[in-house]
């Protein structure tokens, strides 16, 4: 029996009508003015195309990517600052001096102290064997001392940066920062207007929108909101969620107001060089319309307060480039993401404050929540790819790059450390995490050829073999305790070799001296957890901890907090080393944005990703007790994590948890018990954005009018009309009328979404043939 479907639509009687005579609509410009007249408001409708721009005009400008081999002539001379020169150096100081006691403190622990006793030459005249057997021990010795010596300068940049942000907590502010107006509008030319542009690609659709909205509904209260456009950059390619992203769209501009403030939206089909891409391409098309930038990242939030006091900033200081924000994170409910929002909230205050002590004006950009004077990003700071092996290599972590170009053109990059009204959000359990980790690993690693490339300031060239550090450190700590397991394989099962030299009358007794070994680790770990502890000390002077739960309350989340990131260390530590590893074998990897949805890791996915670990762990313990029952506390830190990774990944990504340790009081921050209103108006749209998404974008495309009208205005492609481009139409129109059209493939499935004379006659026929589609008509009611 044929069913009434024209019953759910409005103006049924004249759709039923159309039916039963099998009319065609002959004016499609009519009809779909009529379906988008559901939509909001359509003035701008382009006749000639049947489109209705969802972005202005484009007036492209010529960008000049870099050109990496050609010496840079620098137009202008860099400011040296005699500020940052001496705190650097003085930092400098503490770090060698420091790692240099600590390695020569690790070289006098070690076993075997009898190096100059022996006589190399002499023995292998002798016997060539026995003297190579008798310096292998020294040779792992030497070995372990070398990569201590990198690690702990890696740890004591750490501590020494903490300690700099502990000085500025103190002195309560830097006279050598940008300093946040009282007024800020009193500083905001007219004239010069922002882009927010946030890039997107195949994301939560309704957490971008709400928080869109959220940060535009904060701007709008500022009263400044007339100075601000806002930019959705689209490069996704899942067909569903890009009619998803239309609707959102469509929906948000029909009731927001008009106040000067335009949120557009772009669905660009080649997706070029990635996120910096589409930067690009917002830069040529839009760049010259607008003064600043500011790069929002799909799950940013941003104040409006806080938008309008770094417009100001940067109209303060012409030759400030980049104006990075610290985002703090909120909103989230797993264990995993709670404990690691705690982390970043009250630890990254004096971190954030230490590095901007040093760095001052070359500082880092982290690729969003930041400012960008658009002019000389411009005309220094779009990225060409590197080449390898005659083949081209794209630069994946950009952010850093370009901080180095914009400082290198003679702007400064800084970081508005004590700025608030930034935040953004963290994947909800490891494997997302480590994910990213893998994509942010490559892509530091590519920065690592550009160290040398002419004009880059030695702060920046420091910042890319730091940045490269941040992983390579985890493989140095994984062979640094493979060759201290070797050295125990080594001293256990070897004959020991006790008179090195002629007539030696006392033999020398190869010894681990476990005291000297307690007091250096002991020394190791105050240097890891002490900025904790300056930052523990800073929340209780200055607010007695009364917005994070109470002094206990604190305490007690600050120690699991401890024991927390001992456990994920060594799980991190494998995994780092594969990714690095990987990188440098030429591997290649998805980059795919993070789910952030809650609770999506299953058993048996925690156990695909860390079933090795546990492997590892089990078999590396089983060597230490064979060897030497007495060294297993040494190891059981690092060995126990390995053994019940996937137990600590699982239950670590429940929301569940997350909510319990919450209603204990563990783990509060104060952005979440006085949260900013841009914070609770994301929550609160987000309610409203998700009832609005639906599972089939595409098939509501086909069969819902107001879906389809919308696909169809809003398509970018350009269908010029030729007897060849008609003739392919009619091809795919007939080939697609008699295929099941929902088991054709996502790239078809977009196609078809890009085309409008295509997708329109495809609703045309599907509403005319309605029995020959009883399974779209079914999955569009149930969507409804």
């Amino acid at each position: 029996m044929k069913k009434d479907y024209f019953v759910n639509l409005s103006d049924a009687e004249s759709w039923r009508q159309k039916a039963k005579n099998n009319a065609t609509i002959t004016d499609k410009l009519a009809f779909l003015k009529y379906r988008l007249s559901h939509i909001g408001n359509t003035s701008s409708f382009n006749d000639d195309r049947m489109q209705q721009p969802s972005y202005p005009n484009v007036d492209r400008v010529a960008v000049q990517p870099q050109k990496w081999n050609k010496r840079y002539q620098a137009k202008s001379k860099l400011n040296i600052n005699i500020i940052a020169l001496i705190r650097r150096l003085i930092m400098l100081i503490f770090i060698v001096v420091q790692t240099y006691y600590a390695t020569s403190y690790l070289s006098t622990l070690l076993p075997y102290q009898s190096w100059q006793q022996i006589n190399f030459m002499n023995n292998w005249n002798i016997n060539p064997e026995l003297a190579v057997y008798s310096i292998i021990p020294y040779i792992i010795q030497w070995i372990i001392v070398a990569l201590f010596a990198i690690l702990f300068l890696w740890i004591s940049i750490g501590f020494w940066t903490s300690i700099m942000g502990l000085i500025l907590a103190v002195m309560g502010k830097d006279r050598y920062t940008i300093s946040i107006p009282k007024d800020p509008a009193a500083h905001i030319d007219a004239k010069h207007r922002t882009a927010l542009v946030m890039p997107i690609c195949n994301e939560d659709v309704a957490r971008v929108f709400a928080g869109i909205q959220a940060s535009y509904q904060s701007l709008v209260e500022t009263g400044h909101a007339e100075s601000c456009d806002f930019y959705i950059l689209s490069d996704t390619n899942d067909p569903d969620l890009y009619v998803n992203e239309l609707k959102a769209w469509a929906d948000f501009n029909a009731q927001k107001t008009d106040n000067g403030c335009n949120v557009f939206y772009r669905h660009r089909k080649r997706r070029v060089k990635r996120k910096s891409g589409n930067i690009d391409d917002f830069c040529r098309r839009w760049g010259h319309l607008y003064e600043y930038m500011m790069i929002l990242d799909a799950d940013s939030i941003m104040t409006g307060n806080c938008i309008i006091s770094m417009i100001a900033m940067m109209e303060m200081t012409p030759k400030a480039g980049i104006l990075q924000s610290p985002p703090k994170s909120v909103r989230m409910k797993t264990l995993y993401g709670r404990i690691q929002q705690f982390a970043n909230q009250i630890y990254s205050d004096i971190f954030c404050s230490g590095t901007h002590f040093w760095q001052l004006s070359e500082a880092q950009y982290w690729g969003h929540n930041a400012m960008i004077r658009l002019k000389p990003f411009i005309e220094h700071c779009i990225l060409s790819p590197l080449k390898k092996r005659k083949t081209p290599l794209h630069i994946l972590s950009h952010d850093l790059v370009e901080a180095a170009l914009m400082r290198r053109a003679g702007y400064g990059v800084w970081i508005a450390y004590n700025m608030n009204g930034s935040y953004e959000e963290l994947p909800g359990n490891m494997i997302e995490d480590l994910k990213r980790d893998n994509r942010w690993c490559m892509g530091n690693l590519i920065n690592l050829k550009l160290i040398f490339k002419s004009g880059i300031t030695l702060t920046h060239r420091v910042m890319f073999a730091t940045s490269g550090m941040a992983y390579i450190s985890s493989l140095l700590w994984l062979v640094f305790l493979f060759f201290s397991t070797l050295l125990l394989l080594v001293f256990n099962l070897s004959d020991q070799q006790y008179f090195f030299q002629p007539n030696q009358f006392y033999p020398t007794w190869p010894k681990w001296d476990e005291n000297l070994a307690i007091q250096l680790l002991s020394t190791t770990m105050v240097l890891l957890f002490a900025p904790k502890f300056f930052s523990y000390g800073i929340i209780i002077a200055r607010t007695g901890a009364k917005d994070v739960g109470g002094i206990f309350k604190l305490t007690l989340s600050i120690l699991v907090e401890m024991v927390w990131s001992m456990i994920l260390a060594p799980i991190r530590m494998i995994f780092h080393s594969k990714f690095v590893l990987k990188a440098w074998l030429g591997s290649k990897i998805q980059w795919k944005s993070p789910s952030r949805n809650d609770d999506v890791l299953t058993w048996g996915e925690s156990f695909y990703f860390c079933w090795s670990l546990s492997l590892l762990g089990i078999i590396w313990l089983w060597i230490i007790i064979w060897l030497n029952p007495q060294f297993t506390y040494w190891y059981i830190a690092i060995l126990i994590p390995l053994t019940i990774s996937p137990l600590v990944v699982r239950v670590s990504g429940l929301s569940s948890i997350g909510m319990k340790a919450k209603k204990a009081g563990l783990f509060l921050t104060p952005e979440e018990t006085h949260p900013a209103r841009a914070v609770t108006l994301t929550g609160e749209y987000l309610v409203n954005t998700e009832a609005n998404i639906v599972d089939h974008g595409f098939i509501m495309a086909l069969v819902d009018p107001v879906y389809n009208a919308l696909a169809c205005a809003l398509s970018t492609s350009r269908h010029l009309i030729n007897d060849k481009i008609q003739q392919r139409r009619l091809e795919l129109i007939a080939h697609y009328q008699q295929v099941d059209l929902t088991k054709i493939s996502k790239e078809q499935q977009l196609a078809i979404l890009e085309d409008p004379i295509l997708l329109s006659a495809l609703h045309d026929h599907i509403w005319l043939e309605q029995e020959k589609y009883d399974n779209l008509f079914t999955i569009w009611q149930n969507e409804q």
